[in-house]
């Protein structure tokens, strides 16, 4: 028994150098019989903090200026209360609680234990900044509907099914949440892509079907049309569906579909709903450009969140780090293309508030980086025009504007 309690003692020990290689000590001064976070005290701990390397571990002693004489009772009494301060600022900037301790023992000193970062996506999904549009269409038959970017959305017969899996007769509401604008996605908080790859988008769209108030799925084996409106290039475009985690979207791809160029004829769609069988016939092709216009044609396999992207190919990748200066709480962070409909995700660094990272973005490209965060009245909003690849990193200032002076600024260099 006791060689197992040895055994195990020893594992912890090795288990704790190997964290903790050089176990640091560093102070804290503070003025002369201050408790309070003065700005020099501030950034004494955010420098200790920032120099701690990941998996360490460091003591904090907290001192005094000339305070070496005073009596030992009122020193550990200023102590305590400073140790208390030091420890909300560094769970203010990000610090979990149990990786700040309070040491009761003698002095009274700080142990802090920087673990290794893992980062996540910034920002919360957020689907009442973007306006919410219901159609009615009828089951029974093939029925379409025009969303307000001009997309089209064409459903066969019989396609819902409620969530017990009966067949859905009758009438209901399909309602759509489109993201057709960078703007879109930024007021929403959404993006084009996830952690691991920069997507383009055609559109996105979140989908939902009501009849009443029972919620309505897509039966097994029935698909749905959307005519997009067609990009200039658009070769390689695929359906991506969505799943929320955390507060995003994360996006999957359908392997095995695909988007292509397509006429939509909406004269002939309304022959084929008033059940005639007899078809328009064009003269010849040239006519046929002219009325009808080229859509890009997705097809989707259910309803929620689907997008029509493709991967962006990244031959030669770069990082940017981002640093919100006078922060200590959450932003969404973004990064809008220049040159592409992609909206591209800050990474939160667990170590901080304040730290954001973009990953694996293609050397080259332009863009915007925005982070904003909502507060009463507007935003607190920080931004900055950068080229990946020149740069390694950020510093910005969020300042406050209002909902209107956000919207001009988005407008600015958003498409």
């Amino acid at each position: 028994m006791l060689r197992n309690v040895l055994f195990y003692i020893g594992i912890l020990i090795s288990l704790f150098s190997a964290a903790n290689n050089n176990l640091q000590y560093h102070k804290i001064k503070f003025p002369t019989g201050v408790i309070k976070l003065t700005e020099s005290v501030m950034k004494q701990a955010s420098d200790i903090y920032n120099s701690l390397p990941e998996r360490n571990f460091t003591r904090i002693r907290l001192e005094g200026e000339d305070e070496e004489h005073w009596a030992k009772f009122d020193k550990i009494q200023l102590a305590k209360k400073r140790a208390f301060s030091i420890r909300e600022f560094f769970m203010g900037i990000g610090c979990a609680s149990k990786n700040v301790k309070l040491d009761l023992s003698g002095g009274m000193s700080i142990l802090l234990f920087k673990p290794k970062a893992f980062y996540s996506m910034s920002g919360r999904i957020n689907l009442n900044k973007i306006e919410q549009q219901c159609f009615k269409i009828n089951t029974n038959e093939q029925s379409y509907f025009k969303t307000k970017s001009g997309n089209i959305f064409v459903f066969k017969p019989n396609s819902f099914i409620s969530e017990n899996g009966f067949i859905v007769n009758g009438e209901v509401n399909i309602c759509v949440w489109e993201f057709f604008k960078q703007k879109d996605m930024i007021v929403s908080e959404l993006t084009s892509g996830g952690e691991d790859e920069v997507l383009e988008t055609a559109s996105t769209f979140y989908i939902q079907g009501f009849q009443d108030k029972m919620k309505l799925k897509l039966q097994n084996g029935k698909s749905y049309k959307i005519y997009l409106n067609r990009p200039e290039d658009a070769d390689g475009f695929k359906a991506y569906y969505g799943t929320v985690q955390n507060g995003n979207v994360k996006w999957l791809e359908d392997k095995r579909s695909y988007a292509y160029t397509s006429m939509f004829d909406e004269g002939e769609l309304m022959e084929k709903r008033s059940e005639s069988s007899t078809f328009k016939v064009r003269s010849n092709d040239e006519e046929n450009e002219k009325m009808s216009p080229k859509k890009l044609l997705l097809t989707g396999k259910r309803i929620g969140w689907i997008n029509c992207d493709r991967i962006v190919n990244v031959k030669n990748p770069s990082d940017l780090d981002i640093v919100l200066e006078g922060v200590n709480e959450e932003f969404t962070v973004r990064m809008a293309l220049n040159r592409r409909n992609a909206i591209v995700p800050g990474l939160l660094n667990s170590n901080y508030s304040n730290q954001y990272k973009f990953s694996k973005i293609p050397s080259g490209e332009s863009g915007h980086v925005i982070a904003y965060k909502s507060v009463e009245g507007g935003y607190m909003v920080a931004y900055s025009q950068v080229t990946i690849g020149f740069i390694k990193s950020v510093n910005l200032k969020p300042a406050f504007k209002s909902q209107k002076e956000f919207e001009v600024l988005l407008e600015s260099f958003l498409h």
